[in-house]
């Protein structure tokens, strides 16, 4: 058996190389020696798909069988070439989507690539379900939803359909996290296709699955962001998502919520059967379809002309979808300029919003004075998206000048806003005055803010206008909150660990996260603390006892932190102990450890790349490699985890090791994006290699139908190392003869060889 296996892995080892010797352009061979060499390498190809490694015969023959058919275009004659039929092909396809390793994706899209050009087949939306089945079987959710995702925007774009995306929803119901499910959904409308109530009961399934893993029963509350979507994809009354809804509370014994939840639904949808109301409901669509692509004037201009005639009244919702898309003031003016109309405080916020959403600030809090003006009375929606802009920098945390003005507005809010007698429960749902999400966003930008004695009182006084308005403190978000502020305060470690354990039984985990965050970067004075690996492990511990799923992100965060103190220990400014760098690779070295005998998690691309890039910041090469070669033996690794590999090889000195990665991952078909061929010439130039970092950029780049070119940046790292070697002329000579259209674009200080 052994010796009858080595002779067909000879005899296809064999073929290949008489494959690879005809590839000579100087070689030019009669039709029928081509058809010969296809129909071998075709037939070779299908047999090593019943072998114990289909996805190695894949990725070693398919080449090998375009290059031949590439041949085909230098001969005279047109007879068809057998190759590889519909069925053939589709095969390929679901075993390489069930392998689900990067340089399978890659290959997909070459067989895609190729199916029209090279074998005279059309591409169907029936191709990708078979893709999308073969994910299903290797179970990433992330990579079923980047291909969903990413279908209207392929060369041959496809629009995924219903069935599609009700396949997914199906096969990832009991093993996805409710959030994934949402985000599908989410998707579906990000492509065009509209969700229908069958696919609103996967989400409602979802949720009480999510509730049961937890042992909790979801209060009605929970389902309200749910009915909301229901009611903007203007959903009719279902019987069948009244009693899924329904029938669970009943059948736990909660009939109260269950009496609730079924008078909550038929309140919204009972009725929309009604002729009147789906006439609202299209003029409202066509009112705001002209507004997003047309502009307000013209969607006034559609009221006037089309619809007022047909009975069609400036009621709110009327002018709510005149404004829906809208983000400017002057349009909120001309709306009620052209028709007679006063804009409330439900429209003000829509226009804010908007500006919000796409980053304009600036925009949001000057229209937000302008309302002002107008006399508007602020609510908690209007005020909640630009309080939460302000707390919620893209840096370390908001600047005082940020905080100060989020707590102006709230203070506009609370002005207005008598205390309510009763208690809010909802995050989803704004109130009127200010409600459980601004204060929570609010506390929450406070407990990350340097200037903690500036603020600390001022976070007193936010807990004590929670209990005049009867807001409830012991949710998870604002416990959390609270933890991380006192936490902040504490002079000792024991200090801090007591505020944790007073307030931890309302921690859910989101809530776990932001304290475990937050303890990571406890400081106790030191510039430089190392987290305590006992006490972080403790608290995840308590995640357990209370029946909290672990997540990825306790290990992500605790190494996260340890990456960034080692990048801090290298300053020279810094006043690290002697023996701060040991402390720091033994507690990698431990979390590592706990990683890998964790059984509650399954370490994902995310969580490798950290623990590797963190090696990597603390100069242990040899540790960084291992994890490389465990995420490459197992397929899960992508571009990052790229670039973090050959940033670690230069910076070692490691040439032979660099040489070896970079060969198996061209063998695998693994393409380069231009980051990871930035990292790859930098390695080259850092380990002494600047004619091989040359010959990748001037000749290696953009071959093979890879169509990623050298940029700038990629010159100045060129230019930057040939400096030190004196190398300078050469390397702009190279560039200006190979790649002329670059060198059109290079700034003069480039050129002229001025890296500052």
């Amino acid at each position: 058996m052994y010796l009858s296996r080595g002779l067909s892995r000879l005899t296809g080892l064999r073929n290949l190389t008489r494959v690879a010797n005809h590839t000579s352009i100087h070689s030019i061979r009669p039709n029928s020696t081509v058809s010969h060499d296809v129909g071998i390498l075709s037939s070779t190809l299908l047999q090593k798909l019943q072998s114990q490694n289909p996805v190695s015969a894949i990725h070693n023959y398919y080449p090998a069988l375009v290059a031949e058919l590439q041949k085909t275009a230098t001969t005279s004659s047109s007879d068809p070439i057998p190759s590889l039929n519909y069925q053939q092909l589709v095969t390929l396809l679901d075993v390489l989507a069930t392998s689900g390793r990067p340089a399978d994706l890659q290959r997909i899209d070459e067989i895609l690539r190729h199916m029209p050009s090279m074998f005279g087949i059309n591409l169907t939306i029936d191709i990708h379900t078979v893709i999308l089945r073969g994910l299903i079987k290797h179970g990433n959710d992330q990579t079923i939803h980047r291909w969903l995702r990413n279908m209207p925007s392929r060369p041959i774009p496809f629009t995924p359909t219903l069935e599609q995306f009700h396949m997914v929803l199906e096969a990832c119901l009991e093993t996805s996290p409710f959030r994934f499910i949402r985000h599908v959904i989410r998707t579906m409308r990000q492509t065009g296709r509209k969700p229908t109530t069958d696919t609103f009961k996967y989400l409602i399934r979802s949720r009480w699955d999510a509730a049961a893993q937890e042992e909790k029963v979801p209060h009605v509350y929970v389902f309200s962001s749910i009915l909301d979507d229901m009611k903007m994809e203007s959903m009719r009354y279902d019987a069948s998502i009244e009693e899924l809804l329904y029938k669970r509370y009943a059948d736990l014994g909660f009939n109260k919520w269950a009496e609730q939840i079924q008078k909550e639904y038929r309140s919204r949808f009972f009725d929309d059967h009604s002729a009147q109301k789906q006439q609202d409901i299209d003029w409202n669509s066509q009112l705001s379809r002209t507004s997003e692509s047309n502009g307000v004037r013209a969607a006034i201009q559609l009221f006037f002309n089309k619809l007022k005639p047909q009975g069609c009244t400036a009621s709110p919702e009327v002018l709510r979808a005149l404004v829906r898309h809208s983000n400017s003031l002057e349009d909120l003016r001309k709306v009620e300029k052209e028709l007679d109309v006063r804009l409330s405080v439900d429209h003000w916020s829509i226009v804010i919003a908007n500006n919000v959403r796409v980053g304009n600030l600036p925009e949001a809090q000057s229209i937000y004075e302008q309302s002002k003006l107008a006399g508007v009375v602020p609510d908690a929606a209007l005020v909640h998206p630009l309080i939460k802009a302000l707390c919620q920098s893209t840096t370390k945390s908001p600047s005082e000048d940020s905080l100060d003005s989020a707590l102006e507005i709230y203070r506009d809010l609370a002005k207005v806003a008598e205390p309510s007698s009763t208690t809010k429960e909802s995050y989803a749902e704004h109130s009127i005055g200010p409600d459980a999400g601004i204060y929570h966003t609010l506390l929450r930008g406070i407990a990350s803010s340097p200037n903690l004695t500036k603020y600390f009182p001022i976070a007193k006084d936010l807990l004590d206008d929670m209990e005049k308005h009867k807001i409830s403190t012991s949710d998870s978000l604002t416990a959390s909150s609270i933890i991380v502020l006192f936490m902040r305060r504490a002079e000792t470690l024991s200090d801090a660990l007591d505020v944790y354990y007073g307030l931890r039984s309302s921690l859910d985990e989101k809530g776990y996260a932001i304290v475990l965050n937050a303890f990571c970067k406890l400081n106790f004075g030191d510039e430089l603390h190392v987290p305590s690996l006992s006490s972080y492990f403790e608290i995840v511990k308590d995640m357990r006892r209370a029946g909290l799923e672990i997540t990825i992100e306790v290990y992500t965060i605790l190494l996260h932190q340890l990456a960034i103190l080692a990048t801090k220990s290298r300053n020279p400014a810094v006043q690290a102990p002697a023996t701060l760098h040991d402390i720091l690779v033994t507690t990698t070295r431990r979390t590592h450890d706990f990683l890998t005998l964790d059984a509650a998690v399954s370490p994902d691309e995310q969580v490798w790349n950290q623990l590797m890039d963190t090696y990597q910041r603390l100069g242990c090469f040899g540790d960084a490699y291992r994890v490389w070669d465990t995420m490459y033996l197992s397929g899960r690794f992508n571009h990052v985890s790229v670039s973090i590999i050959l940033d670690a090889c230069g910076y070692a000195g490691a040439w032979q090791v660099a040489k070896k990665i970079c060969t198996q991952l061209f063998r695998d078909r693994f393409s380069f994006n231009l980051h990871n061929w930035n990292t790859w010439v930098e390695c080259l130039c850092r380990l002494g290699k600047l004619n091989d970092a040359l010959k990748v950029v001037c000749t290696e780049m953009g071959k093979n139908q890879n169509t990623v070119l050298p940029d700038v940046e990629l010159a100045r790292i060129l230019i930057k190392f040939a400096r030190k070697d004196n190398q300078e002329a050469v390397v702009l000579e190279r560039l200006g003869k190979y790649l002329p259209e670059l060198w059109a674009v290079l700034p003069e200080d480039l050129r002229a060889g001025a890296i500052e």
